[in-house]
């Protein structure tokens, strides 16, 4: 049957499969919402949507994962209980499409093993419901900010390697170049300081927040 898609400033309906996004200038990052509550996936979209990220949300686990398979996402943001397919399950097969994605697990029915076995699965947060919106906005930031740092620092240390490959092959030639030496040296730096702020953000991951109203 073919989804139903409808903007995320339209009502819902019991039928619709997917909202597309309507960017809002703002926040910067791309947002997978999965659930099977379509009055939750509505307001969250829209919540998110007007908080300036650009977002897509689907009721089915399926479909989301097809939406990895062939778009681009920063974060995930799916229910626990779901039919066919729960959010751990969902997370570890997003997390095989693109290992760099950080999700976040909702759930109305939170226990003590719940949350750890999301965070063996690679959850970035674990989050009660209900919770205010607003206080979601922080652990997407925080998230976001995570997110970029990887792909920095793995920026980086592709650079230093091409460099030092590049830096052995003119040493066993005619010696290393100032300019070039320096440039490994400050490249390396750069590498070294990012690595300390990701290892500072993820140790954040540790304070696991759980909102009750």
């Amino acid at each position: 049957m073919m989804q139903n898609i409808v903007k995320a400033a339209e009502m819902p309906t019991i039928n619709g499969q997917a909202w597309p996004s309507e960017r809002v200038a703002g926040r910067a990052g791309s947002v997978l919402i999965v659930d099977d509550d379509i009055d939750i996936v509505g307001v969250l979209h829209n919540f998110l949507e007007e908080s300036g990220f650009s977002v897509v949300s689907f009721l089915s686990a399926s479909k989301a994962l097809d939406a990895l398979r062939t778009g681009h996402f920063d974060l995930l943001i799916t229910d626990l209980s779901m039919p066919q397919m729960d959010g751990i399950e969902l997370l570890k097969s997003a997390l095989e499409i693109d290992p760099d994605l950080l999700g976040i697990i909702m759930t109305g029915y939170g226990t003590i093993e719940t949350a750890v076995e999301a965070m063996k699965a690679g959850a970035f947060d674990y989050l009660l419901k209900p919770f205010r919106f607003q206080m979601l906005l922080p652990i997407l930031d925080r998230a976001m900010r995570v997110r970029q740092l990887s792909r920095s620092e793995k920026k980086y240390r592709t650079m230093v390697d091409e460099l030092t490959i590049m830096v052995q092959k003119l040493d066993t030639k005619s010696g290393i170049p100032a300019n070039r030496d320096l440039e490994l040296l400050e490249l390396r730096e750069e590498v070294q300081t990012l690595k300390q702020e990701l290892s500072s953000y993820k140790d954040m991951q540790n304070h696991w927040m759980y909102f009750d109203a």
